[in-house]
């Protein structure tokens, strides 16, 4: 018996998992693991999905500041009627009012502006009239050629682009394009008149390598220069104005149920369009839809353009967006609603 007990002892301390039993745990801790990996995986992807749709509205939110910016200073020292009395002699033909939308129920409207740029103020020497080509000013020293300037007696203004600068004497030469004298010239400017640098710019969607971008013209849409993308992604940009067509310094109440039925001109597809004159621009709102830059993995498609405006809602699709929208209230009116 001695000799007996140690090898079954022996027997004893080999035993241990059969083959079986491994290939069983390595099976069930292979699920384990897929499980937890199938987890990670669509984490990862909502994550970077969500991340695109953050970041398609982050790059929308400087150029809608940027535009809310320039609106605050549209039709510069202009505060009477602004947008109805501001002319633009810069282009080919002339257009009157500081703001013009062109739009559109079923694409991105068109916006274009005139607005203070870079608060360079200065005054007229000499008497400015319809058919002059020049002026002498105060101080030409922070101005130069290409660059746009509004002549205004705070009563209306004149849109021109600068030929040439005589930093020393102050003489500024500009060619008017406009038939003479200029379409709704009033009276002259006198000596002393206010003289801003400005800009008159045009805003709109175009598709820049087959991506919806927001674009800007640097010069209008009368202009020379190429339009510039301001954001990748946008699809959509509605603008609509708040037309205080009674004058009475206030907007009635919104119903964007019915065309015509409230003082907001582009919150309905039948509304009538707004023509200068006819009531006095105090709020214009912008929204902008952002889209992502890729579409969501998977077949099914359970997102869309959202309605804004008078456009209807788009089909679904697999691109997240995101909304933003700002109502900005024209300053250099005689009150804000």
């Amino acid at each position: 018996m001695r000799t007996r007990l140690p090898r079954i002892r022996r027997r004893r301390r080999q035993s241990g998992f059969t083959l079986i039993e491994l290939m069983v745990s390595l099976v069930m801790f292979s699920f384990a693991i897929a499980g937890v990996l199938g987890i990670a995986v669509s984490l990862t992807v909502g994550y970077r999905e969500q991340r695109q749709a953050i970041n398609a509205e982050s790059a929308v939110r400087v150029p809608m500041d940027f535009m809310a910016d320039a609106l605050r200073q549209a039709s510069p020292a202009v505060p009477n009627s602004a947008v109805s009395a501001m002319i633009d002699a810069s282009g080919a033909t002339c257009t009157d009012g500081a703001i013009h939308v062109t739009n559109s129920s079923t694409a991105p409207d068109r916006l274009d502006v005139i607005y203070a740029s870079g608060a360079i103020v200065t005054t007229t020497r000499t008497v400015v009239t319809g058919t002059d080509t020049g002026v002498t000013v105060t101080d030409a020293s922070q101005l130069a050629e290409n660059d746009y300037i509004v002549i205004s007696d705070t009563g209306h203004g004149v849109l021109y682009k600068i030929d040439t600068v005589n930093t020393g004497t102050g003489e500024i030469t500009f060619t008017t394009l406009c038939s003479s004298p200029i379409t709704g010239w009033t009276t002259d400017f006198p000596t002393g008149s206010i003289v801003v640098r400005a800009q008159h710019a045009e805003f709109y969607v175009d598709s820049v390598d087959n991506i919806p971008t927001l674009m800007m013209d640097p010069d209008g849409p009368q202009g020379s220069l190429a339009g510039e993308p301001l954001a990748e992604g946008v699809e959509d940009f509605q603008v609509a104005l708040g037309v205080d067509a009674d004058n009475n310094f206030q907007l009635a109440t919104e119903n964007a149920t019915a065309a015509n039925a409230d003082e907001w001109v582009g919150n309905h597809a039948s509304d009538t369009a707004y023509a200068v004159g006819t009531g006095t621009v105090r709020a214009v709102r912008i929204t902008i839809v952002a889209r992502a830059s890729t579409p969501v993995e998977g077949t099914a498609s359970t997102f869309a353009r959202a309605a804004a405006e008078d456009r209807a809602a788009g089909s679904a699709d697999k691109y997240r967006r995101r909304v933003l929208r700002t109502t900005v209230e024209v300053r250099n009116v005689e009150a804000s609603p």
